[in-house]
C-alpha cells in the first residue's frame, strides 16, 4: 500500500485540491483513501458534495480524524484493501504531520511561485527533516501561470528548491480554475474535462508519482 503525504507550511498552496484531484485519478482503477487530518475537515466535507453527486461512497474514499488514530486508519486501510492512502496534512506547525511524515512512502510538497510561498518551503523541509523522511520528498510545481510570468516563476521555484536539495517533479500542475471549480460539484477535472489540459497534467503527475513510488520500493 502507497502512501502520500502531503505537506506544506503555507495556506492556500492548494494541498486539499491537490489530494482529492490524485485520488479521483487514482479511483479509477485503484481503491483510494484519503485520509483527512486537517482540523478544518475540507476533503470530508467535499466527500458529502460528491456522495449527493454520484451516489457513491468509495470513488474515493474520505476518512477524517486525529492524528492519534493515523496508525488505526491504515492498518484499517490495508486490510481493507486501499492500495494508495492520500493524507492530507494542516497547512501550520501541527502535532499531526510529524507521524504524517513518517507513515508516508512518498512526500509530496505542493509549491507555488509567490515569495510567500518560497519562503515557506524550508519550514516545510524542517518538518520533513524531523520526521527523517528528506530522501521521499518531492516538490510539486502548483498553479504555474500562462504566458510571460510562467518561465520566471518556474525558474524562481527550482531556484529554491535546488538551494534546499529537494527533488523536483518534472510534471507539474497550471494555474487553471477548472482544478478547483470542478471538486465544487464532487468530481474531478478527470471526470469532468477528460481530454482537457488540467486533466491531462493531473493525469501525468499521478503516473509520475506511482512510478516514483514503485521505483523507490524496488530499490529497497
Amino acid at each position: 500500500m502507497k502512501v502520500w503525504s502531503i505537506v506544506s507550511q503555507k495556506g492556500g498552496s492548494g494541498k486539499t485540491t491537490l489530494a482529492l484531484q490524485l485520488a479521483i485519478a487514482a479511483a479509477r482503477n485503484r481503491k483510494v483513501l484519503v485520509i483527512d487530518l486537517d482540523p478544518q475537515q475540507s476533503a470530508e466535507r467535499w466527500h458529502a458534495i460528491r456522495q449527493r453527486a454520484t451516489g457513491s461512497k468509495d470513488d474515493p474514499s474520505v476518512a477524517a480524524g486525529p492524528y492519534q488514530k493515523l496508525a488505526d486508519m491504515l492498518k484499517t486501510a490495508g486490510r481493507l484493501g486501499a492500495e494508495l492512502v492520500l493524507i492530507d496534512t494542516p497547512p501550520k506547525l501541527d502535532k499531526a504531520i510529524i507521524p504524517a511524515v513518517k507513515a508516508a512512502s512518498t512526500i509530496l510538497v505542493p509549491l507555488k511561485s509567490t515569495i510567500l510561498d518560497l519562503q515557506a518551503l524550508e519550514d516545510s523541509l524542517d518538518l520533513i527533516n524531523l520526521g527523517k523522511a528528506r530522501q521521499r520528498a518531492v516538490v510539486i510545481l502548483n498553479a504555474v501561470p500562462a504566458g510571460r510570468h510562467k518561465e520566471t516563476a518556474i525558474k524562481d521555484s527550482l531556484r529554491a528548491a535546488s538551494r534546499l536539495k529537494l527533488d523536483v517533479l518534472p510534471e507539474q500542475l497550471s494555474d487553471l480554475p477548472a482544478l478547483a471549480l470542478g471538486l465544487k460539484t464532487g468530481r474531478g477535472v478527470t471526470e469532468t474535462e477528460r481530454h482537457g489540459t488540467a486533466a491531462k497534467e493531473v493525469n501525468a503527475l499521478y503516473e509520475a508519482l506511482w512510478a516514483r513510488d514503485r521505483a523507490d520500493a524496488e530499490a529497497e
